[in-house]
C-alpha cells in the first residue's frame, strides 16, 4: 500500500458527561473525507488515546473503519503507548487489519 495524500488525525470529541460523542466523530471523519483528506489516522497522540477504554478504542476504531470504507479512503490506527504491554497487545488486536483497505 503506498500512502499518499493528506491524513487528517482525528480528535476525540466527547459529550458533557464525560462519554465520547460517537455521532460527532462520525461528523468529524466524514466533513474530513468530504473535504479532500486521504485518508484518517484514528487513536493518533490527537485523539486522547491514553484516557480512552479499551472498548472506546475499539468503537472509534470501527466507525472510523466504517467511514473509510464507504469513502475508499485509508485508516491508519496508532497502537502505541507509554506501556509496552498494552501497545503490544494493541498490536495483536489490529493484527490482520494493517493492509486491509477499509
Amino acid at each position: 500500500m503506498t500512502l499518499s495524500g493528506i491524513h487528517v488525525p482525528l480528535i476525540t470529541p466527547f459529550a458533557a458527561d464525560g462519554e465520547i460523542a460517537f455521532d460527532a466523530l462520525e461528523d468529524l471523519a466524514r466533513a474530513a473525507l468530504d473535504d479532500g483528506a486521504s485518508g484518517l489516522v484514528a487513536l493518533g497522540t490527537t485523539a486522547e488515546v491514553a484516557t480512552l477504554a479499551e472498548e472506546e478504542r475499539r468503537a472509534v476504531i470501527e466507525i472510523c473503519g466504517r467511514v473509510c470504507r464507504e469513502r475508499g479512503a485509508t485508516l491508519t490506527v496508532g497502537a502505541g503507548s507509554a506501556d509496552t504491554r498494552s501497545t503490544a497487545e494493541a498490536l495483536r488486536a489490529l493484527k490482520g487489519r494493517r493492509t486491509r483497505r477499509w
